[in-house]
């Protein structure tokens, strides 16, 4: 048992638990680097994101590259792998038979996205391999305050020497969680007669309107 929220550790000794973001595998150019670097970083307890771009094409084909190329020559099993989006059940039951055929079955196979009792016990009657659950916001929001469901996903990115942003995506099975790339910029909006905010309109930095 842990939590994501390092002040439940500071205040009331949950222990912080964690594994990498899906802006850490878009910040290098590829998955696999991606991987590589944090394998490198964090061989104790080694838990890879598989669902940024691709699960069973790219996500855990790269992470079983990992496993094998950075953690087994140093003597290290891999905690395991995360999976926040798609059809759960589906792709975690792929992702298992992936693992066990390269002699990694006992990783364990970690979900979020949204859960909650329902859904979980959905996944277990539909035979997820998933044996660690990620709950957030339906753990600490009641259902009667609602949470907005706002989430950080990086958008382009440079290095201090480069002149321009590289566009970054996230892309999903769940259409609504696919970003839209490029460096952003926000126009307020504001009603002429009253002066009150109308509206926020997001952008690309270098696109202008006659508003």
């Amino acid at each position: 048992i842990g939590t994501a929220c390092t002040i439940s550790d500071r205040h009331f000794g949950v222990p912080a638990l964690g594994t990498m973001a899906h802006s850490w595998v878009q910040l290098f150019d590829s998955e696999y680097e991606a991987f590589k670097a944090y394998a490198e970083e964090y061989p104790h307890n080694c838990t890879l994101l598989v669902d940024t771009y691709n699960v069973l094409k790219s996500g855990v084909p790269n992470a079983i590259r990992v496993f094998n190329e950075v953690l087994v020559p140093q003597g290290f099993r891999p905690a395991g792998i995360r999976i926040d989006s798609g059809d759960l059940a589906y792709l975690s039951k792929k992702a298992y038979q992936m693992l066990e055929a390269e002699g990694f079955g006992d990783a364990i196979i970690s979900a979020s996205s949204d859960l909650d009792e329902y859904l979980i016990d959905s996944l277990k009657t539909q035979g997820a391999k998933i044996n660690s659950w990620g709950v957030g916001t339906n753990l600490i929001t009641s259902g009667d305050w609602p949470a907005f469901g706002g989430v950080y996903k990086l958008a382009a990115a440079k290095d201090k020497d480069d002149a321009e942003f590289t566009p970054k995506i996230k892309l999903s099975e769940n259409s609504e969680k696919v970003t839209n790339p490029g460096n952003k910029t926000v126009f307020r909006l504001y009603d002429n007669e009253t002066g009150k905010i109308r509206a926020d309109l997001i952008s690309l930095a270098d696109e202008s309107f006659d508003l």
